[in-house]
């Protein structure tokens, strides 16, 4: 089969070969840009997920974090640098002061990448099991037959609603 230049420009585009690899393992495939992508990445050693994504570059984000201890090794402050940054944004010399104290009072300050990065998959994980385990209470908080709702009517036309 004939390979055109769009096939090996778009297959060229998506796993980053020479023309001439390319047009080869297209001629291979009789075409096929699909199995020509997968042959490739195969022989790269790739992975197929893109690493450049916006998740991967949030979990590399929040995997830094700022560390302030006692100088007997208490941990005073542990939280992302993204916090502390952010912190600094909004409220200067609120942070310039914390610093000083820091120092004054011999703390270490410690900025370090986290061996276990906060994942944000995880982080949607830990929201849904929230989610359903207040959706859980809430609906034994309903069916509790101590729960009683009274609804009474006032001369202005106003209605209360008690809970007892």
């Amino acid at each position: 089969m004939k390979v055109t230049l769009e096939q090996i420009d778009e297959l060229r585009n998506r796993v980053n070969v020479s023309y001439e690899e390319a047009k080869a393992t297209l001629e291979k495939n009789d075409g096929d840009l699909i199995k020509s992508i997968i042959e490739l990445e195969k022989k790269k050693g790739r992975k197929t997920e893109y690493k450049g994504s916006f998740t991967s570059f949030t979990d590399k984000l929040l995997s830094l974090r700022m560390s302030v201890k006692n100088e007997h090794g208490n941990t005073l402050l542990d939280v992302p640098l993204v916090v502390v940054l952010l912190t600094f944004l909004m409220a200067f010399w609120a942070v310039i002061i914390l610093f000083v104290l820091a120092i004054l009072t011999s703390c270490k300050i410690k900025v370090y990448r986290a061996k276990s990065s906060l994942n944000v998959n995880g982080i949607k994980k830990n929201v849904k099991e929230t989610v359903e385990k207040i959706k859980v209470k809430s609906e034994n908080i309903i069916k509790d037959e101590e729960f009683n709702i009274v609804v009474e009517e006032d001369d202005s036309n106003e209605n209360e609603i008690i809970i007892e």
